[in-house]
């Protein structure tokens, strides 16, 4: 299912290209897949600072990939924040050897110590009283005198395993990063038509707003001028509130970003809460004091409630909002609304350094020290008590009290049985104390906030397949398994639900600003922009749509088409004998024969490409569309370029759609077909979202931004919005789909930059004539005039 709020697939560790970790266990892969997500475009939000977190949280890349990034090998790995691409290099199939990296041989270096060592005691023992008495030293257990991974160490290491099935799958969690200092709280909105969403605060003063299920970034609230300690979204995450040092506490429109109220505190503000209808806003911090404000009258003087000793440090409402719950230094106060008067007082014997409310159950999950105690909301009486091995700063009860998780100050996150007080499994992930953990409305993930300046989300049942994570078990994938996941959709045999399409929403003003965005990237210089240059030589469609086209024109361009770089050029960098052509050539299918004739006698394999279905308008009776496609086939086109309807996407008639483009797909037999959405007439980004997944649905082995006729052709927006789409397809699916941008792109700066979105949204593998194509038919003048100089 797409989110409705355009599915946030930017992770906001970047957010950047398409990641993949695995942890493998008997034989289980846990795959975790990240992709990208997008911003908001009000100019409240901007993009997440790069954060100062270690390195070594970044995923690392799939083993599996066969095919290099382009580019020189990395020097070091460092995360990105959301908006900001990845260091560019050059393509794998076209760059030189690379220098393998030196390595340390220990052998060596400890037959050099020993050497120095002996050297130095044959200078200590000469002396007036003769050599010193060599002390002994215990003797040696026994060790492996073969090389490292011998046969019998393996073999010792293979009986210590316990067997496959018994292995437990490790935690793989998604790193979310862009903030810059500690993460110290975490709140999640309630489940919502559009998924459910995540909320931090950050003493950067820039808390963030996320998807909750993904992790992925949707925008930052701008407006603090201190630290930000407390946060909070309401239950249909329409609205956003936090608490700063600046002595504030403001409430944000969660859906536009936008700044609706600040209310001014004397002292700092730690923690903010709102009722079950978002009417009110509860708010507590270092005046000692509990603030009541009516969000209907703002201006309005807000009730206060009294009676605390020291700093609050969490105010919560319970009971239906019939009570306060609020904890100071080392006391809990449980507070009537109606009277504004304290109810009962609990005191702990140490500082209370987090507090939850459970409305299931009316339970209230305090910690202080190495207690995790749980107690009654409505009288305070203690219900249980674990004892964890660490200070504990923050701890959360799962929604059906299965399970608690906590996390302090060993930089450990513990998992114990609610009922039993068994500690499930205990395991690292952040590199520094954890601030807060907090569980997900459906109790499928929890997320950790960390003084490394990460968020992690974890998985409650490991191994399960949910949002990102996809639990792959290679021993029960049988053949039928295989099929359903390789097979096109929209055979006769499956039903096809559109119903969903009516629900999706692109947030077109976040579209434009991450283009924006994409824009100002750093291009690559030198001899890897060289390298660029010819990996997008090798992903044109060279292209001659014009009336005036005749046989000797179509016979020039497919000699080009074999020698798109001059010969002394890719001598010059000894690329003569790599083979570079272009990816096909694309002509009306009454040139199709002439092309074949011309490639054929040039003893050359291109591809034929062939432009139908009533192009460039689309209208034509769909009988006639198909006649087309039928007769180019017939001549040779082993590629078809199709057009669709736009009135079908304009009249939103989606079924109507779908059932053309899959008859063209019938139509095309062998050949590939590229489904041209002609987005410049499309009216909006929403309905290229959804004219992209009804042509993949139907089976196009491409989308193609525009015909190169339209006023408006291929722009970065819409590219962002169809890689989307086909990321999404993909995990739905399992099946890879080709992006064409075609039309305008000119130069070769606007190819490179094709080149770097296509890497960031959708990853190097999409980086191939197979997945990749741009459509130009004067590109290459100008690429050529690149690589000269």
């Amino acid at each position: 299912m797409v989110c409705a709020r355009f599915r946030q697939d930017w992770f906001a560790d970047g957010g950047g290209a398409c990641k993949e970790q695995r942890s493998t266990g008997g034989g289980t892969e846990n795959r975790l897949e990240t992709g990208c997500g997008d911003v908001w475009g009000t100019p409240a939000f901007s993009s997440p600072q790069p954060p100062h977190s270690n390195p070594r949280g970044r995923p690392r890349a799939p083993s599996s990939h066969t095919e290099q990034e382009p580019g020189p090998p990395p020097q070091r790995t460092r995360r990105r924040p959301p908006g900001q691409p990845l260091p560019l290099a050059a393509p794998a199939a076209i760059s030189g050897p690379t220098e393998l990296p030196r390595r340390h041989f220990p052998r060596r270096r400890r037959q050099q110590q020993q050497q120095q060592q002996q050297h130095r005691g044959r200078r200590s023992v000469a002396g007036p009283r003769g050599p010193a008495p060599r002390r002994r030293l215990p003797p040696r257990p026994p060790r492996c005198l073969h090389p490292p991974r011998c046969c019998c160490c393996r073999l010792l290491l293979l009986l210590l395993q316990p067997p496959a099935a018994a292995m437990a799958m490790r935690q793989t969690p998604l790193t979310c990063s862009g903030h810059t200092r500690p993460v110290v709280d975490l709140a999640f909105s309630g489940v919502t038509p559009y998924g459910y969403f995540l909320i931090s605060a950050c003493k950067d003063g820039k808390p963030m707003l996320r998807q909750g299920d993904t992790g992925d970034w949707i925008g930052t609230f701008l407006g603090h001028k201190g630290a930000v300690w407390g946060a909070t979204l309401n239950k249909d995450a329409t609205k956003a509130a936090t608490a700063a040092a600046d002595f504030t506490a403001k409430v944000w429109d969660a859906v536009s970003g936008d700044e609706l109220i600040t209310l001014a505190h004397k002292h700092i503000v730690k923690s903010v809460d709102f009722t079950q209808d978002s009417n009110y806003l509860l708010t507590g911090g270092q005046d000692k004091l509990l603030r009541i404000y009516d969000l209907s009258k703002p201006e309005a003087e807000p009730d206060v409630v009294s009676g605390h000793t020291s700093g609050i440090k969490k105010a919560l409402w319970s009971s239906d909002d019939k009570q306060i719950l609020s904890a100071d230094d080392k006391t809990v106060r449980l507070w009537d609304r109606s009277t504004m008067t304290e109810v009962k007082a609990l005191n702990v014997a140490m500082s209370v350094s987090s507090m939850e409310y459970v409305p299931e159950g009316q339970i209230l999950v305090i910690t202080y020290g190495k207690t995790i105690a749980f107690h009654s909301a409505e009288t305070l009486e203690q219900i249980k008590s674990f004892e964890a091995p660490a200070t504990i700063n923050s701890a959360s009860l799962h929604p059906e009290k299965e399970c608690l998780v906590a996390g302090g100050e060993d930089f450990k996150l513990y998992k114990y049985d609610y009922n039993t007080g068994e500690e499930l499994e205990s395991y690292k992930g952040h590199f520094g104390p954890i601030h807060c953990v907090r569980f997900s409305p459906d109790g499928e993930l929890y997320a950790s906030g960390s003084e490394d300046g990460t968020l992690r989300l974890w998985q409650t049942t490991v191994g399960k397949t949910y949002g990102l994570w996809k639990c792959v078990v290679p021993e029960e994938e049988n053949a039928e398994a295989a099929k359903a996941r390789t097979s096109l959709p929209g055979t006769a045999e499956e039903e096809i639900e559109l119903g969903w399409i009516s629900k999706v929403y692109v947030n077109q003003p976040a579209v434009v600003r991450h283009a924006e965005q994409i824009q100002k990237w750093r291009t690559v210089k030198g001899n890897w922009q060289a390298a660029w240059l010819l990996k997008a030589v090798t992903c044109i469609d060279l292209t001659t749509l014009s009336g005036d086209d005749t046989p000797s024109n179509v016979h020039r361009m497919c000699f080009k088409a074999k020698h798109p770089i001059r010969e002394d050029l890719l001598k010059a960098m000894d690329m003569h004998d790599k083979g570079i052509t272009v990816a096909a050539v694309c002509v009306y299918p009454a040139r199709v024969a002439d092309a074949v004739n011309s490639l054929k006698a040039a003893g050359c394999n291109i591809p034929v490409a062939s432009v139908a279905a009533g192009f460039p308008s689309g209208q034509t009776p769909l009988e006639t569309k198909l006649a087309e496609i039928k007769l180019a086939v017939q001549y040779g086109a082993r590629e078809i370029d199709i057009v669709i309807s736009r009135s079908l996407v304009l009249s939103g008639q989606w079924e109507s759609l779908y059932e053309e483009i899959r008859q063209c797909r019938e139509a095309c037999g062998e050949a590939h077909m590229k489904t041209i959405l002609a987005t410049g007439e499309l009216g909006s980004l929403a309905n290229v979202y959804k004219a992209s997944m009804i042509a993949m649905m139907a089976g196009s082995d491409f989308i193609k931004t525009s015909t190169g006729k339209e006023v408006e052709n291929a722009t970065l927006p819409v590219g962002v919005v169809m890689m989307r789409a086909i990321k999404e397809f993909y995990w739905q699916t399992g099946n890879k789909v080709g992006f064409k941008p075609a039309g305008g792109i000119r130069t070769a700066k606007e190819a490179i930059t094709w080149l770097m979105l296509v890497k960031d949204e959708l990853g190097v593998e999409w980086l191939k004539p197979e997945l990749f194509r741009l459509g130009a038919s004067s590109l290459l003048e100008d690429i050529e005039k690149q690589v000269f100089k």
